[in-house]
């Protein structure tokens, strides 16, 4: 049976219309997980992408575009998927994809060292009726393994058209753009043949499309091929559509029954497990075709003598939590001077602008509101970066993959599904994509549990507050006690998720399969482009949304000023000088210095007090103040609380307000000195309250945009009101334990 092909669209996914003169190819790029799917997609569109989600859902959509032989082919990363069997989000996804934007050619990326489970994927993609290329890719592994795939024959076998590529070095891919371009052309041709299920399931599958036929408008939206197949599969997904969309549903799932019920007792099997053998049959006869492995060739898998101690029941948690030692202690080593150097550039700007502008209100918002805040957040970008470099660095080698797997005995023991570690591991760069990665645990009490307890974890917002505290209060230990926050981190998130399955989700998690890719030598582009990915949305939000709310809180500290204040300080401002001057006039040079010294620090002092009262009588400084009796007890003042008021929108918003604080606070002085050394020069500030901020600041109140996922993926503002209700509880809790103890330890 012949296939035909879609229409020609030229709708731009990038919203943008091609150069004139060129048409558009729209292409699905589709795979298993762990194909090198994303690493094509970056090798064949380059700088040209953008990031969006899927209609409906909060999986990210990955598009980009490239310009090839007079044709503009705008390419989408579909998510990884094993199958078209709508068992999981990112099945559905595909699919649904696949359905309703009907691409105009689907590329499926093979990962060559496994094809006989790839090729199942493709064969469903040939039944959909949309022109599919396979992508033969990583066939240098393939090759080193001594596996050789003759292309040619295996098109042949599958018509379809195969090429060899490597998405991680770009081979392959001027090849695979030609074929793109031939197949819209029409020059070549793809899907000429399906999968012969043999007599007895072609008589079965006929039976059903027969009856399909009898609602064109059904069958123009759904290929009948396919769907038939589905419906064998006794596919949910598939009957949901028949009774919502067909005119006679009740007709069509009969004769599925019917055709289900006749195959099971011809075989002796249900019906989806003789759909899925007959498919594997056939790969298994293709592959005897057209692949040969020469034994002699393969070399010893360094993955398996690897595996052997990072997969070992007893070491390898120790060796996941060793490497985040080792990879935190590298980040604080390399970046803290970096980081040095930013926070004194800021300072020097501070000052310049501070000699440049005459006083007022508009010099304090620019220097303390601007400067100050976004500056104070921007000043541990440095660390940030190389946090996200080795993150990336241990995805794209294939560690990351074994650390689930470990990691999954660690969580069961807990009572929590193995396949959580994904949403924390993610949550470790931003807790908006790690509680939307929820989505792939199939278990409702999983995904509940697993959704409320991710954003305890170290995040990226998180990451400036922690890094500053260490780095000022424990100058050389500050890498070991950022791990040791983010190690108590995961602690926190084994222990609550406990307590939640013990007693409001009781019940088992459900069995965890991860499949574990070869390891690799990642490429530099691949981790600089997953480092940029993320650290762009870190320099978006400081010149965006950080850059509002410092603002908004300099406003909220500046005003209203005291209408009348405790005492008159233009007058004593006015008499410390007149004390002085006559002394001044007459003193040698060298004997005035001392003087004036001691004449600026009794002005400094009275400006202080000024710039305290004013603070105080500000509307920030009264909600600090208001909550001062709740959070002493973890030693917290007013300005701590106004920066943890702050935080509730965006924890990195935190850095910035405590730099306005300080900033307001010193401008009396005229001192712009880093950020750090106000910390330590503040008596509030020691190092118990240091490590119960940290504390504070890692569990409290999920930001307002985490707060937002969680409510569209649990459905639900009360998820939300209880995460918030929770964090604070057990926040306050362990911050007055640990300040408590610390002071103790004589650490206050």
């Amino acid at each position: 049976m012949n296939l035909p092909h879609r229409k020609q669209s030229n709708r731009s996914t990038a919203g943008e219309q091609p150069p004139e003169g060129r048409r558009t190819v729209r292409v699905a790029l589709a795979g298993n997980p762990n194909s090198g799917k994303t690493s094509l997609f970056n090798a064949l569109t380059g700088g040209h992408q953008h990031i969006g989600n899927y209609p409906g859902v909060t999986v990210e959509k990955k598009y980009g575009r490239v310009d090839y032989d007079g044709y503009r082919v705008e390419l989408v990363d579909l998510p990884g998927t094993y199958s078209l069997s709508a068992y999981s989000l990112e099945e559905v996804v595909t699919r649904d994809y696949l359905l309703s934007e009907t691409p105009d050619i689907i590329i499926d990326v093979i990962d060559s060292t496994n094809l006989e489970r790839n090729l199942y994927l493709l064969l469903q993609f040939q039944e959909m009726g949309v022109p599919v290329i396979g992508a033969l890719n990583m066939t240098d592994e393939a090759e080193t393994k001594g596996i050789a795939i003759d292309d040619r024959q295996l098109g042949k076998i599958l018509g379809i058209p195969f090429v060899k590529t490597i998405g991680r070095t770009g081979r392959g891919k001027l090849d695979l753009l030609k074929i793109i371009v031939q197949l819209a052309e029409g020059s070549i041709s793809s899907n000429i043949r399906h999968l012969n299920y043999g007599p007895e399931l072609e008589q079965e599958h006929n039976k059903i499309i027969a009856v399909l036929q009898t609602d064109p408008a059904f069958i123009a939206k759904y290929p009948p091929h396919w769907m038939a197949i589905k419906l064998l599969e006794d596919d949910t997904d598939a009957a949901i559509k028949i009774r919502g969309e067909h005119h006679r549903p009740d007709d069509v799932l009969h004769a599925a029954t019917a055709a289900q019920a006749w195959i099971a007792g011809h075989f002796g099997e249900d019906s989806p497990t003789v759909v899925g053998e007959q498919r594997y049959a056939y790969i298994r006869g293709a592959i005897r075709e057209t692949v040969v492995v020469d034994r002699a060739k393969k070399r010893i898998d360094m993955t398996e003598k690897i595996d052997a101690v990072v997969l070992n029941r007893y070491l390898g948690v120790l060796v996941f939590f060793g490497v985040m030692f080792l990879i935190y202690r590298l980040t604080f080593s390399l970046g803290n001077p970096i980081s040095d150097f930013l926070e004194n550039t800021f300072a020097h700007t501070g000052q310049l602008l501070g000699t440049m502008m005459p006083p007022g209100m508009p010099a304090d918002l620019l220097i303390d509101g601007i400067v100050g805040g976004v500056g104070g957040v921007l000043t541990f970008f440095p660390i940030v970066i190389l946090l996200f470099v080795g993150l990336s660095f241990l995805e794209d080698v294939g560690y990351m993959a074994r650390a689930a797997f470990v990691m999954d005995k660690f969580f069961h023991i807990f009572g929590m599904h193995g396949r959580s570690f994904i949403p924390f591991m993610i949550s470790t760069g931003c807790a908006v994509p790690g509680v939307m990665s929820a989505r792939t645990l199939v278990n409702p009490k999983d995904r509940i549990i697993t959704v409320l307890v991710a954003p305890i974890m170290v995040c990226g917002a998180k990451t400036p507050i922690i890094a500053m505290l260490a780095a000022a209060f424990f100058p050389d230990y500050a890498g070991t006690v950022f791990w040791s926050v983010w190690f108590f981190g995961w602690l926190l998130a084994f222990v609550t998720g406990w307590a939640m399955r013990k007693t409001l989700f009781r019940g088992e998690s459900s069995p965890f399969v991860m499949e574990l890719p070869p390891y690799r030598m990642p490429t530099l582009r691949g981790i600089l482009t997953h480092m940029w990915d993320r650290s762009w949305m870190y320099i978006r939000k400081a010149g965006t949304i950080i850059l509002a709310i410092s603002v908004i809180v300099w406003f909220l500290l500046y005003f209203p000023k005291p209408a009348e204040y405790t005492q008159d300080y233009a007058a004593k401002q006015a008499n410390i000088t007149a004390v002085y001057a006559p002394q001044l006039a007459v003193l040698p040079p060298e004997q005035r210095v001392i003087l004036e010294n001691e004449r600026d620090q009794e002005l400094a002092a009275l400006s202080a007090q000024r710039t305290a009262e004013e603070l105080n009588y500000s509307i920030a400084g009264r909600i600090g103040a208001a909550l001062e009796p709740v959070f002493r007890p973890a030693g917290f003042d007013w300005k701590m609380n106004v920066a943890l008021f702050a935080g509730f929108a965006a924890k990195e918003v935190i850095v910035s307000t405590i730099a306005i604080v300080h900033g307001i606070g010193d401008a009396g002085n005229h001192r712009f000195t880093g950020l750090k050394e106000r910390l330590l020069e503040d008596p509030a500030y020691t190092p118990a309250t240091a490590l119960a901020l940290m504390v504070f600041v890692l569990i409290y109140a999920p930001c307002m945009a985490v707060q937002a996922v969680i409510k569209k993926e649990l459905g639900s503002w009360k998820w939300s009101a209880f995460s918030i209700g929770y964090t604070m509880i057990l926040g306050w809790i362990l911050a007055v334990l640990v300040y408590q103890v610390s002071t103790l330890m004589g650490l206050g």
